[in-house]
């Protein structure tokens, strides 16, 4: 299973030799490349094989690629993953309204879960608040109780001054950790074959990763939580985003179980072919927050 995030924040040259990565710098150094689930170019100086690309496809390796500002720009999926992609894609396109709405509900409430438990680890003292704002989620959540508790959210984890998106360190870090969990969920949904740009609410015409940012949605709390545990002041440096590239290996609970965030998208992807196939939202697995714990596979 691949397990490994690796980042390149130096001017670098990757080619394959002998079924693995061959990063060369000052000196060589090699992974394999089925242990890969991740790797983010940070530098603008790299330098990679279209053998390289084939092999990383063909191991099912994301590939993300940085701005100048080191936040990600662009996420490599592989074309072919699933071997009944259009089954796949037939059944995500016949969900009916009700069903998506259902899901939404599902994932929003899983959402406001997690961000009162990381206000709990943060021992913020207002969580129980937030949590039990999961309560009020309807049906497509149409009364937006989303957006009411992701303010509360925010203020309660980073200060009441706190504005997101504004240009600071915390906000990119946030950023970051989106982008590097965006990147999994949209390579486990893609893997099993669903079209990434049909969603179960987001339905952006100009957005290709609608399904993603839907399903995104319950592993935000951990992000939030990493970068709280930060404490950034100031710009984002280089050891905050080799700590946010971890976030995939970080412990959740999913179907009862403890797995990595990366292996708990990849269940979240299967469940999501079990409800589209029994038209069932209870169906649906999602993650649930532990804490900031690396999964170690034995």
């Amino acid at each position: 299973m691949a397990w490994r995030t690796i980042v390149i924040s130096n001017p670098a040259r990757l080619r394959v030799k002998d079924d693995q990565l061959l990063i060369t710098q000052h000196d060589s150094i090699s992974f394999p490349i089925e242990d890969i689930a991740v790797l983010m170019l940070e530098s603008p100086e790299v330098l990679l094989t279209s053998e390289l690309l084939d092999r990383l496809a063909q191991h099912e390796v994301m590939l993300i690629a940085c701005d100048k500002r080191h936040l990600p720009s662009m996420a490599g999926i592989p074309f072919a993953g699933h071997s009944r992609l259009a089954k796949a894609q037939r059944m995500q396109l016949q969900m009916g309204v009700p069903l998506q709405k259902r899901c939404w509900q599902a994932v929003v409430k899983r959402k406001i879960a997690n961000q009162g438990e990381c206000l709990r680890l943060l021992d913020r003292p207002n969580w129980q608040h937030i949590a039990a704002l999961a309560d009020n989620v309807l049906s497509g959540d149409v009364t937006n109780v989303e957006s009411t508790a992701a303010r509360l959210h925010f203020q309660a984890a980073f200060g009441r001054g706190f504005i997101r998106f504004a240009e600071d360190g915390v906000n990119g870090a946030l950023n970051y950790g989106y982008a590097i969990l965006r990147g999994a969920v949209a390579r486990s949904l893609a893997l099993h074959g669903f079209l990434l740009c049909h969603g179960i609410h987001h339905h952006s015409e100009l957005n290709q990763f609608n399904l993603a940012d839907d399903f995104i949605e319950p592993f935000r709390p951990l992000v939030d939580l990493q970068v709280a545990n930060l404490h950034i002041d100031g710009d984002l440096a280089k050891w905050h985003r080799e700590i946010l590239a971890e976030l995939i290996n970080m412990q959740v609970l999913i179907d009862g179980k403890r797995q990595a965030a990366l292996r708990a998208a990849e269940i979240m992807a299967g469940s999501f072919v079990a409800v589209c196939r029994e038209k069932d939202p209870q169906l649906l697995k999602l993650p649930q927050l532990l804490g900031l714990k690396i999964h170690r596979y034995e």
